[in-house]
């Protein structure tokens, strides 16, 4: 789910996946601490960003999936 879709907050903040979306952990991109649709011109302006990940990750990791 986070290597290739984006979960958006009803403020336009971006997050790797719902779960980041639900635990307040937004999109990790260096110069905006919490990054909205509105800062990005196109999705390629994301590529320089890392995926966020913490121990929840291990449920979508273990199963290949969030589904």
């Amino acid at each position: 789910m986070c290597r290739n879709t984006l979960s958006v907050s009803w403020d336009g903040s971006v997050y790797d996946c719902d779960f980041n979306q639900q635990l307040g952990l937004p999109l990790d991109v260096r110069d905006k601490p919490k990054a909205s649709v509105f800062d990005f011109a196109s999705t390629d302006d994301l590529l320089q960003s890392d995926i966020l990940f913490d121990n929840h990750c291990f449920g979508c990791t273990a199963g290949m999936g969030s589904s």
